[in-house]
């Protein structure tokens, strides 16, 4: 859809096949050969100093990371051309080229499920989903809760609550969250408001 990872100020990607680093919608050409089968690709950021180092089989290369400070985090994420295909190493395994430099990985950091482990392709996950029956509209960024909670001022209702507490602007307007306001769909029902966390 011509959005994606390194077009907006949030985030940055790596090309290995044109050989660029994409941030804030703007590409630099990089010093790594094209990547090919088999080739390990590492990601460091570090959030202190706003650097990203990318490395091709331990071949570093640093960028600035001139991110906006974000209270939700930074997530992995990569997209691919057709029949391209990867293995993610999120600090599971020891890592071939580890960084010179102390780091924590993404397993150091958090956990996850089984379930969440597991990454869909687009069109069996957009299947999984339509054979989910979810009462009303459901959540425009899990896809799988009601989109059950208006946030103020921009009165945006298109995310479910466990969406909302991850976020602190409108993933609509990007417009800034005073309010969560859970409305329940049952008649009668208390309605939560949550200050933005």
């Amino acid at each position: 859809d011509g959005y994606g990872i390194g077009d907006d100020e949030y985030s940055c990607a790596y090309d290995g096949c044109r050989q660029l680093i994409w941030h804030n919608a703007k590409s630099t050409p990089h010093s790594h050969r094209p990547w090919k089968a088999g080739d390990v690709l590492g990601l460091l950021l570090d959030v202190a100093r706003r650097r990203v180092q990318f490395s091709l089989n331990g071949n570093a290369i640093q960028r600035d990371f001139k991110a906006a400070p974000t209270q939700s985090g930074f997530f992995a994420a990569a997209s691919f051309m057709s029949f391209q295909h990867c293995i993610f190493n999120f600090g599971s395994e020891p890592f071939k080229f580890p960084p010179s430099v102390p780091f924590k990985s993404f397993n150091d950091c958090a956990d996850m499920s089984d379930d969440e482990k597991i990454i869909l392709p687009k069109h069996l996950k957009i299947a999984a989903i339509r054979q989910e029956s979810v009462s009303g509209e459901p959540c425009k960024i899990c896809f799988e809760k009601e989109a059950d909670t208006r946030l103020d001022p921009c009165g945006h209702r298109e995310i479910c609550m466990p969406c909302a507490l991850q976020v602190m602007e409108c993933p609509i307007c990007r417009q800034q969250i005073t309010h969560k306001i859970l409305e329940r769909s049952e008649p009668n029902s208390p309605v939560d408001k949550l200050p933005p966390r």
